[in-house]
C-alpha cells in the first residue's frame, strides 16, 4: 500500500522467521530497556529528516508510514526473545525507575506484561492506510483477511461466527468509506469562494468590515546578486475588470496559459523567456550578462505564482516540471519538488504582459461613474499633459488626503445595488483604508482619465535580513497595486498609491516565536535543497549507509557472541545420565508457539504452568504435570493406567493449546 515493497518483504521474512527457528537470546528487562532507547532515538531523527524533508502537514502521515520499518527492533526482542512479553514499563522512563527504586526498597511491584507483536499490527495496518494505494480496491479486503487471519490465530472457536462478523464489518467500512467520500465532495463543492489561488478571480475586502490579518510565516527568501538593489515590488497576479468587491480577467485560465520558450546561451545554460515571440536580438537581451538578477527561494506546488517583478526577463536554474504564463504576466511553475530555487533576470527590454484591451482596461463600474468623474475634475487631471504629470498628481492627492488603516469600516453590501458604493465612500467621507482600496481607487481614476490601467497583486520587498544576506517575503508584505500602461514606452509600469506607513506595520514584531518559526522555516528548505543536489545526495546516502552498517554490524556481533554464551552455558549445564520421557514432553513444541523456548535449567512442569491463562480448565494441566512428576521421579514402577491417564491428558492439553 506504501509501494515499499521490498521493504516489506524484508521486514516480513525477519519476523516471521521466528516461526521456523529454534534461535533465541535471553533478552531481560534492561535489555528492552535499551531496544527502546535505540527504537525512540531512531523515531526521533526520522521524524525531523521527514519534517524537514517535505511538506510539514504530511510529516506525521509520512512517519506513520515508516513505523513497521522503525519499531523493527522492539518486533525483533519480542519475537526472537525467550519470553512471550515484554514488561510494559520499558516503555516508560518513569515507570523502568519507579520499579528500580522500589526493588532497591524491597518493596513489591505487579509488572504489567504485553505482547508487541498486537502493537506492530496495528503500526502496520495504520501505515498501510495512508499509503498511496490504500484508494485501491484490495486494500479494504486484505485489512479483513489479516485481521481475521490474526484473530483465528489466537482463537479457533466459532469460526463461522468470525467470518460472518468479519464480512459485516467490512460492509460497514466500505459504506462508511463511500459516505465519506461523498460527504468531501460535497463540502468541497459547497465550500464559498476559491480555497487557492485563481489567476481568474480574487477577493477583496473592500466593503466589508474587519481587521486585515494576514500570517506573519516567510514565503518567500530573495538574495541579490552581484551588489544589485532588489525589485521592490513583486507581483504574482494582474486582472482588469471589476466587480463589486472582486478584480477578475475576461481570459479563461486554461486557454490563455501558454508554456515558456526555452533557449541556451552560450555557456549551456537554460533559460526560460517570460514573453513569447521574440526576435534572436530580443532573445538574447532577456538572458545577457548585464542584466540584474536576484535568486528566489520557497516552497511551491503545483500552479503556485511565482512572484516576480513586472519586467522580468527570463528564469534559470529552478527545478520544474512545466512553467506558463498568460497574457496578463501572471507566472505559474509546477515544481519537482516542494522547495524551489533558481535566479530571476529583469529590468529586460521585453515585458512578459500583452499590450492593453481598450474595452476591459478602460472599463469603469456605472456606479462609480459619477464620484470619478467630480474628482478628475477637482485634480484638473484632464489638464495633464504627460502620463508622468498625472501620476504625479494621483500621488500626492492620496499622500496629503488619505491615510492607511488595516482597520476597515466601510460597509457595502454586495447584494444590494444602493449608492454610494464602498469605492465612492473611500473617496469623499472616510478616506482610509488598505492597499485594495487605494489600488482600486487609483485604477478607476486612472481609467476615467482615458490611462488604461491593471489590479496588480503580490509582495513588497521590504524586510532585509542583515544576518543572512538576503530579503524575506512574508504574508503580511502581500500588497495590491496598480499597473499602468505608458504608451510612449510601449509597456506595462507599477504605480503604487498607498502611504508608505503601511509598512511600518508589516513586518512582524521580534520575538522568539517568531524567531524559533523562521528558524525552522529556513532549516527545512535549506536542508531540502542541499540534500536534493546529485552530490549531496550521494554522499548523504553513502553517509548513512555506512552509519547504518556500521550500527547493525555492532548489534550483530552483539547477538551472535550472546547467542554463542547461551550455547555454552547449555551444553555445559546439559546432564549427561538417562532422562526419563513422558507423553507429557510430546506438547513442548507445541506450547513453544505459545510460550517460546523454555529457559535452559527450567523445568517442564514450571514452563508449562504459564499456559494457564490459555487454558479453559486448569485441573487437566495439573493432574498432567503431578502425573509427569510421578512417572519421572518416582522410584515405584509406573503403571499402565497412569501413562495411558497421562497420554490422553496430553492429547487433551495439545488440542486446547492449538485453540488458543
Amino acid at each position: 500500500m506504501t509501494d515499499r515493497l521490498w521493504i516489506g518483504i524484508l521486514l516480513a521474512v525477519v519476523i516471521e522467521c521466528a516461526h521456523w527457528t529454534r534461535l533465541r537470546w535471553d533478552f531481560n528487562e534492561e535489555t528492552c530497556s535499551r531496544a527502546w532507547q535505540v527504537n525512540a532515538i531512531l523515531i526521533g531523527l526520522v521524524t525531523i529528516l521527514i519534517f524537514l524533508d517535505g511538506p510539514p502537514l504530511m510529516a506525521l502521515p509520512n512517519l506513520l508510514t515508516w513505523l513497521p520499518a522503525l519499531l523493527l527492533p522492539m518486533q525483533f526482542v519480542q519475537s526472537y526473545g525467550m519470553k512471550n512479553s515484554l514488561p510494559l514499563n520499558t516503555f516508560s522512563f518513569l515507570a523502568k525507575h519507579r520499579r528500580k527504586r522500589n526493588l532497591r526498597l524491597g518493596l513489591t511491584e505487579a509488572v504489567i506484561q504485553i505482547n508487541f507483536g498486537n502493537v506492530y499490527f496495528v503500526a502496520a495496518l495504520v501505515g498501510s492506510t495512508l499509503g498511496n494505494q490504500a484508494n485501491s480496491w484490495p486494500f479494504l479486503p486484505g485489512i479483513i483477511v489479516l485481521t481475521g487471519w490474526m484473530l483465528l490465530s489466537t482463537s479457533r472457536s466459532r469460526p463461522l461466527s468470525m467470518i460472518v462478523a468479519l464480512t459485516i464489518a467490512g460492509g460497514i467500512a466500505l459504506a462508511g468509506q463511500v459516505g465519506l467520500d461523498q460527504l468531501e465532495n460535497w463540502f468541497y463543492n459547497s465550500a464559498p469562494g476559491p480555497s487557492q489561488f485563481n489567476p481568474n478571480t480574487v477577493s477583496t475586502m473592500i466593503g466589508r468590515h474587519g481587521i486585515v490579518d494576514l500570517p506573519p510565516d516567510i514565503v518567500w527568501r530573495l538574495r541579490p546578486q552581484e551588489k544589485t538593489p532588489p525589485p521592490s515590488l513583486l507581483r504574482t497576479a494582474t486582472y482588469n475588470t471589476f466587480r463589486g468587491a472582486t478584480w477578475q480577467n475576461q481570459r479563461v485560465a486554461i486557454m490563455d496559459f501558454k508554456d515558456l520558450t526555452t533557449i541556451g546561451s552560450a555557456n549551456g545554460e537554460i533559460y526560460h523567456l517570460l514573453r513569447e515571440n521574440l526576435l534572436p536580438e530580443e532573445q538574447q537581451q532577456a538572458i545577457r550578462p548585464g542584466l540584474p538578477r536576484f535568486s528566489l527561494r520557497g516552497a511551491a506546488s503545483a500552479e503556485t505564482p511565482l512572484p516576480l517583478p513586472g519586467d522580468a526577463a527570463s528564469l534559470r536554474e529552478f527545478e520544474l516540471d512545466a512553467v506558463e504564463c498568460n497574457s496578463f504576466g501572471t507566472v505559474r511553475v509546477f515544481p519537482k519538488h516542494s522547495v524551489i530555487e533558481g535566479t530571476v533576470l529583469w529590468k529586460g527590454a521585453t515585458n512578459p504582459e500583452s499590450p492593453p484591451i481598450s474595452k476591459e482596461d478602460l472599463e469603469i463600474p456605472p456606479l462609480e461613474r459619477d464620484t470619478l468623474e467630480a474628482v478628475s475634475a477637482s485634480l484638473h487631471l484632464a489638464d495633464k499633459a504627460s502620463l508622468q504629470e498625472k501620476l504625479g498628481t494621483i500621488r500626492a492627492w492620496f499622500l496629503e488626503n488619505f491615510r492607511y488603516t488595516r482597520n476597515l469600516t466601510i460597509y457595502s453590501s454586495p447584494y444590494v445595488s444602493t449608492s454610494p458604493t464602498a469605492i465612492t465612500r473611500f473617496l469623499t467621507k472616510s478616506r482610509a483604508g488598505h492597499c485594495e482600496y487605494f489600488a482600486t481607487a487609483t485604477i478607476l481614476l486612472l481609467r476615467d482619465a482615458g490611462i488604461p490601467a491593471r489590479y496588480a497583486t503580490g509582495y513588497a520587498v521590504i524586510e532585509r535580513d542583515v544576518k543572512h544576506r538576503e530579503y524575506v517575503i512574508r504574508g503580511t508584505h502581500g500588497h495590491a497595486w496598480c499597473r499602468v500602461w505608458d504608451a510612449d514606452a510601449g509597456k506595462w509600469i507599477d504605480f503604487d498609491t498607498t502611504p508608505g506607513s503601511w509598512m511600518g506595520s508589516a513586518s512582524p514584531q521580534d520575538s522568539a516565536t517568531q524567531r524559533f518559526s523562521d528558524a525552522v522555516k529556513r532549516l527545512r528548505e535549506d536542508f531540502f535543497l542541499w540534500r536534493n543536489q546529485p552530490t549531496n545526495r550521494s554522499a548523504a546516502t553513502l553517509v548513512m549507509s555506512l552509519i547504518g552498517l556500521g550500527v547493525g554490524g555492532f548489534v550483530a556481533q552483539r547477538l551472535w557472541k550472546s547467542k554463542r554464551r547461551l550455547e555454552v552455558l547449555k551444553r555445559s549445564n546439559n546432564y549427561g545420565g538417562p532422562v526419563t520421557q513422558t507423553p507429557l514432553n510430546a506438547i513442548e513444541k507445541k506450547a513453544e508457539r505459545r510460550l517460546g523456548t523454555r529457559p535452559s535449567g527450567e523445568p517442564l512442569g514450571t514452563w508449562l504452568l504459564r499456559l494457564r491463562p490459555l487454558l479453559p480448565d486448569h485441573a487437566t494441566l495439573t493432574e498432567a504435570i503431578a502425573l509427569h512428576q510421578r512417572l519421572r521421579f518416582d522410584p515405584a514402577p509406573p503403571q499402565q493406567t497412569e501413562q495411558e491417564r497421562l497420554a490422553d491428558l496430553a492429547e487433551q492439553l495439545e488440542a486446547a493449546i492449538k485453540r488458543g
